[in-house]
């Protein structure tokens, strides 16, 4: 019965105080979640909205302060992975102590589809108990105020525990003359992520130093095509696997829509910064675009596209026939992802949340971020995809992928070049054009930047001595050469 009571008082108290908790959500969700605290406290005989600067709801039984509800997004409303705040209702007790923490409403794509409420769940549930004095961070349960994140939703973990921790420190302060003890100082989110990740970024850092050093000095790499071939698998290796799964750094169309989706609101870095590898590999990504065009992410840093190609180098491997569409299917086939892509900006402008269900275009989340723990649908469509690259090179990048569709209009504004091409490609030798496994080159020798994914399979090929016609023909003057060389001080000697 005094819940009861205690739930008519929190409508009330919504009626006569409309903007404490009114936000999109609507005032029906707001009922439930006020329905939600009269469970929490069911000795509550009355409520006291506070509207400014910290809008709470203080719980009482009679005189006595029982705790205090709010809801995170109207104290701390930090961005998220979609570039909205996560609204999360939070009850502690007087001494700082988590009585619930309850997600309410969100726009996360990860969480729309992906992560189920069971997962959700188990994380908040954690909180249970715990206080958020000294502050409480993603570092696993076993360590001192610590929880568990969610496995292939990092950042939606880190602005959950975040703004929940945050919102409840600000509200003890404006209560402080009733706590016991001070609060600890707390580092920034983004600041936290960076410590915990130093390992990760020394490591990433040395994988793309390598990288740029290949690149660099490509035409002295390439001349050796056995030394190069065990170099790019090595590096192919490196990308699924520490990339990949080790830091689940699938950089993904939707990281594009929410980084454009900043920019037309208060744009702040933090989000970005809390995803310290994604940071990085982004900002490599953009300076390499610049600089090579969009191949280079295509072509090393993408962990999806990097096991597509790893599979079907297997396959040649076993002698598995490899198939290439007709030429005129192939070129129709190109447009496809550019339609997926139009498709996927004409959604991401209703919302986030929306274009995260069709974005599932894309395997990633399924392949990467959840390795393969999902429905069954899903992992059904990102292993077939899979198995048709196994005797179709990187099928899904070439006629599916709309992010790579997405760059390939960066290779528009590339900088340099270096992809070197003589007369006679595409008039006498058709070499290059053949061995790309991807079918950048054309007829006519030329490559399509839009296409390429810089696997410097031509430029091994276009030094190669024993398959460049220009190269094999240098080859053979500089035997003969040698030959005479060797002929003729051994006529004078006979003499």
């Amino acid at each position: 019965m005094k819940a009861t009571h205690f739930a008519l008082l929190c409508l009330l108290a919504i009626l006569v105080h409309p903007d404490c908790y009114a936000r999109d959500s609507g005032a029906e969700q707001d009922a439930v979640s006020l329905k939600l605290v009269a469970d929490l406290f069911p000795d509550a005989t009355r409520t006291l909205p506070v509207e400014s600067p910290i809008p709470h709801l203080i719980v009482f039984d009679g005189k006595h302060i029982l705790g205090y509800s709010f809801f995170t997004d109207l104290i701390t409303p930090i961005p998220a992975y979609s570039g909205y705040p996560i609204r999360t209702l939070v009850s502690i007790k007087p001494d700082g102590t988590i009585i619930e923490v309850r997600i309410i409403s969100h726009q996360e794509p990860i969480l729309v589809i992906g992560v189920n409420d069971e997962i959700l769940t188990n994380f908040t549930s954690q909180y249970e108990g715990m206080s958020v004095v000294n502050g409480i961070r993603l570092a696993g349960k076993n360590r001192p105020n610590s929880v568990d994140g969610i496995s292939g939703a990092t950042i939606t973990a880190m602005v959950l525990n975040g703004s929940a921790v945050k919102a409840a420190r600000l509200v003890l302060e404006a209560h402080s003359d009733s706590l016991d003890t001070s609060l600890t100082d707390v580092d920034p989110l983004w600041l936290t992520a960076w410590q915990g990740e130093k390992i990760e970024i020394v490591l990433l850092i040395t994988g793309l130093t390598i990288l740029v050093l290949m690149l660099l000095f490509q035409d002295w790499v390439v001349v050796n095509p056995r030394f190069f071939n065990y170099l790019r698998i090595a590096f192919l290796v490196y990308t699924v696997f520490f990339i990949g799964f080790y830091c689940l750094a699938q950089l993904s169309i939707i990281n594009a829509f929410t980084f454009i989706s900043m920019l037309t609101k208060e744009f702040s870095w933090d989000i970005f910064l809390l995803d310290p590898v994604v940071f990085i590999l982004w900002g490599f990504v953009a300076l390499s675009i610049l600089l090579w065009g969009r191949g280079i992410f295509c072509g090393w840093l993408c962990p999806f596209g990097a096991i597509q190609e790893l599979m079907n180098k297997i396959a040649h491997k076993l002698n598995i026939r490899q198939y290439e569409f007709p030429l005129m299917v192939h070129e129709r086939l190109l447009a496809l992802k550019y339609v997926i892509l139009m498709a996927l900006v004409g959604l991401a402008l209703n919302s986030i949340p929306t274009v995260a269900i069709f974005s599932e275009v894309e395997p990633f989340k399924t392949a990467i971020s959840l390795r393969f723990q999902r429905e069954w649908y899903f992992s059904a469509y990102a292993i077939g995809l899979i198995l048709i690259s196994t005797f179709n090179t990187k099928f899904y990048c070439r006629y599916i992928c709309p992010l790579g569709a997405l760059l390939s209009f960066s290779s528009l504004f590339k900088i340099f070049s270096w992809l070197r091409r003589r007369p006679e490609c595409g008039t006498s030798c058709h070499t290059c054009g053949n061995n790309c496994s991807v079918g950048a080159i054309n007829n006519k020798g030329e490559i399509d930047e839009s296409e390429c994914h810089y696997c410097l399979e031509c430029q091994t090929s276009y030094w190669d001595e024993h398959h460049c016609p220009v190269m094999v023909s240098k080859r053979e003057r500089r035997e003969r050469r040698d030959k005479r060389k060797v002929l003729i001080p051994t006529a004078e000697s006979d003499d």
